[in-house]
């Protein structure tokens, strides 16, 4: 391990043959100008006429909200692009090992390529799959797939999808070009529901009660479930969601400046450290992703 190389800061944003600099993790001005300028670009599209064709995306960012939760909490979900997401009372263990599969797999292949964010990626999903399953009750769990997971999902999943620009997974995931499009989805949803929300605690705009599919009269919307069912306040949802908002915006700016500074390095260091040297097949200095 002794003969390990520095990284080398110039030869990390210099593009090569082979890849384009949109498509380097490496490139420090991709990681610079390009999140910024898509978070603009995707800002005036919403507010445009042409954010309309937009929507779907926000919508099924909260159906996957709801379906998220209920998988790690061991159900059977399906999100649907039209505003339902049908789940399961009963504990699945097929839902529960698949995804556990899918999270040693992601590790496994992380370790193999010598990439350590997919590798904690995927011990902390673990972790919280493990959480969500066995040690919270069936209210608590009701809470985060049924009534405040939709909402709050459109706020965390769609940060995660525009953190994922910087994270560079495993090779088969074709991950360099895929990112821009995931970065988009995230943006549209997230700046969607940050300005939606803004009005709300602002008393601009009214709760959003009712569902997408039944209108403002049907109980079963979320709003409805988290005041009826778990006792929020009308200032409680509109204080809650704005703050999500805020902390979101916070993770969002720590990840931009981390990699804008090249703190995640650190990663690439422990990756080759640990993982292997430049003679077992590891390139701690061509490579700038941090993962």
């Amino acid at each position: 391990m002794s003969d390990l190389n520095p990284i080398n800061l110039s030869v990390l944003d210099k593009p090569d043959a082979e890849t384009h600099p949109l498509f380097a993790f490496g490139n420090w001005r991709t990681n610079v100008f390009v999140p910024p300028l898509l978070l603009v670009a995707v800002y005036w599209i919403n507010e445009s006429k042409l954010g309309s064709f937009l929507i779907g995306f926000q919508i099924w960012v909260h159906e996957f909200g709801h379906a998220t939760a209920a998988w790690l909490c061991g159900r059977k979900a399906t999100p649907l692009p039209f505003g339902w997401t049908p789940v399961e009372d009963e504990y699945s263990p097929f839902v529960y090992f698949g995804l556990l599969a899918l999270f040693v797999a992601l590790f496994v292949t992380g370790w193999i390529e010598r990439k350590i964010w997919p590798m904690i990626a995927a011990v902390v999903l673990a972790a919280l799959q493990y959480y969500m399953t066995w040690r919270m009750n069936a209210n608590q769990q009701e809470f985060w797939w049924s009534a405040f997971g939709g909402v709050g999902g459109e706020f965390y999943l769609s940060t995660a999808l525009m953190c994922t620009f910087y994270v560079q997974l495993p090779d088969k995931f074709r991950w360099g070009f895929c990112r821009y499009v995931f970065f988009v989805i995230g943006a549209t949803a997230f700046l969607h529901i940050v300005v939606f929300w803004n009005k709300v605690y602002h008393f601009q705009e009214d709760l959003p009660m009712g569902s997408l599919i039944n209108g403002e009269d049907d109980n079963n919307g979320d709003i409805n479930k988290l005041m009826d069912q778990f006792d929020w306040t009308d200032l409680q949802v509109r204080h809650n969601y704005q703050f999500l908002g805020y902390y979101c915006w916070a993770v969002l700016i720590v990840v931009y400046t981390a990699f804008v500074l090249r703190v995640n390095l650190l990663g690439d260091w422990i990756s080759a450290k640990f993982g292997g040297d430049a003679e077992t097949g590891s390139d701690p200095g061509g490579d700038a992703s941090g993962a």
